[in-house]
């Protein structure tokens, strides 16, 4: 058999890219392990942007017929303190939506399924074939059958998710695994506020919660470490003693079914930096090529980020058996994807490193509670409506030091409110009198948050110029 681009999993990434290839014309065969619905806890929240580039794409079906709930924003809680944070108003109107992620991966299947030159295949990739350094064919195995069989193409696409097989042979990756996500779905639950999402941070592990259908709604709670809490006898009473409190009022009945029924799925938070390595005749693409935590509902804005710019570049391929012609296309995509996908993969991991630093997770709460820019420009970012990196330092850094300044001024004014000098407060800090270690200086804590997911983000010119002056003077 021979395609002129075979692409190696179904997932969203995979399903999505046959789909947008596909209006060239040219043959591309998909094959994918398991074609059934899929029953997972990860890729359930879409942010703006992601709808944004599915209008681009011309792919606003996908989210008919999937009892998709749309999501206006955010309720971000803090010790039961909350404040509701809508997503900035665009030229266009655009929410995000929560969905099963099954049902919404089925609809972009069956799309792509339906196209003429769009070949499926059920079957597993056993092997990438190689000749002169360079990928030519796929050997697979389908379902229930005795003997592999092999089809050759011009571009081989690996998409094949979180676990990708193929990884190693395409690039250099350093996955680390931060955390787990313990994922329930609450039934027929209202929810604080209808159609947002909800992020909630204390002295306690932080949890999201959003609407996936119109009966019910994912509760993500974060477990960080890389070893996996144990489903033992006692986890359902360790659930509720630490979580039920602290849970919004109104969800509380719900979570305690929820724990009761014991239907718990578990999914690793990975962070993997993208790191391809120049393998002619082959690309990666979707998790399998980069990952960041899944805090922030980031990680389908960034695939079909990526989907579209690798389509774009493989548009102005006549002929995919053009080694050099493709090869030019993919090292453009690698060269440049970062332009859609380092802010969302930046605050991802950043906001992670936040919501565990007690002063910090403050600072972030009270920063964004100022509204006006504060939150909306935040809200563009995390939404993917605005991809500027220097914007996304500016209010990092600077929700560091207004942490710093209220801080000062807390300790100014004294714990009797009496007001006290900058050298009183300095000296009772040193002596743990008035504020723990630290506390005056946020910043820091930022830049050691921050300068790393730089630096892994193929920083330009502008970034490493602002990481020598910080390394310089971090204050």
């Amino acid at each position: 058999m021979k395609f002129d681009v075979c692409i190696v999993g179904a997932g969203i990434a995979g399903a999505t890219m046959a789909a947008e290839l596909a209006k060239t014309g040219k043959r591309i065969a998909v094959v994918e392990r398991n074609l059934s619905e899929r029953d997972v806890i990860i890729g359930e929240l879409l942010q703006p942007g992601g709808v944004l580039r599915l209008h681009e794409m011309g792919f606003s079906s996908f989210l008919e017929n999937i009892d998709a709930q749309p999501v206006y924003g955010y309720d971000i809680i803090l010790d039961g303190e909350e404040i509701l944070v809508p997503y900035p108003k665009q030229k266009e109107e655009l929410s995000g939506y929560g969905f099963r992620n099954g049902a919404f991966l089925q609809n972009i299947r069956h799309h792509s399924r339906t196209l003429e030159n769009v070949t499926f295949i059920e079957a597993r990739v056993t092997e990438l074939l190689e000749e002169d350094n360079t990928v030519k064919a796929v050997r697979f195995l389908r379902k229930h059958a005795n003997g592999e069989e092999q089809l050759q193409a011009g571009l081989t696409i690996v998409s094949d998710g979180p676990v990708s097989r193929f990884r190693e042979k395409l690039s250099n990756p350093a996955k680390k695994v931060s955390g787990h996500f313990l994922g329930l779905l609450l039934k027929n639950c209202q929810l604080p506020h209808p159609n947002h999402g909800h992020l909630v941070m204390g002295n306690h592990p932080p949890f999201v919660i959003y609407p996936v259908t119109s009966t019910a709604s994912r509760v993500l709670i974060d477990f960080k470490g890389e070893k996996p809490p144990k489903f033992n006898a006692d986890f359902k009473q360790f659930l509720l003693d630490t979580f039920e409190a602290v849970m919004p009022e109104v969800v509380r009945d719900c979570f305690v079914a929820a724990v009761q029924e014991g239907h718990f799925k578990l999914f690793p938070n990975h962070r993997l930096p993208a790191a391809p390595l120049k393998k002619k005749g082959a690309v990666l693409l979707g998790d399998a090529l980069n990952m960041r935590h899944p805090l922030t509902g980031g990680g389908m804005t960034a695939v079909f980020a990526d989907v579209k710019n690798l389509a774009e570049n493989l548009s102005a391929v006549t002929d995919f058996f053009d080694t050099k012609a493709v090869g030019r296309a993919v090292q453009k995509y690698y060269a440049t994807r970062h332009l859609g996908t380092q802010t969302t993969n930046i605050l991802a991991d950043g906001l992670y490193g936040v919501v565990y630093n007690p002063a910090l997770r403050r600072a972030f709460f009270e920063y964004v509670g100022r509204g006006s820019r504060y939150a909306e420009e935040t809200m563009a970012i995390l939404a993917g409506l605005n991809r500027d990196k220097k914007l996304l330092l500016t209010h990092f850094l600077g929700m560091a030091r207004y942490g710093t300044a209220q801080n000062v001024k807390a300790a100014v004014k004294g714990r009797d409110g009496v007001s006290i000098s900058i050298k009183g407060v300095r000296s009772a800090a040193k002596t743990g009198e008035q504020l723990a270690a630290g506390t005056l200086n946020l910043v820091k804590d930022a830049v050691l948050i921050i300068t790393p997911l730089l630096l892994t983000e193929k920083p330009d010119a502008a970034t490493r110029l602002m990481l020598k002056t910080l390394n310089r003077n971090p204050e």
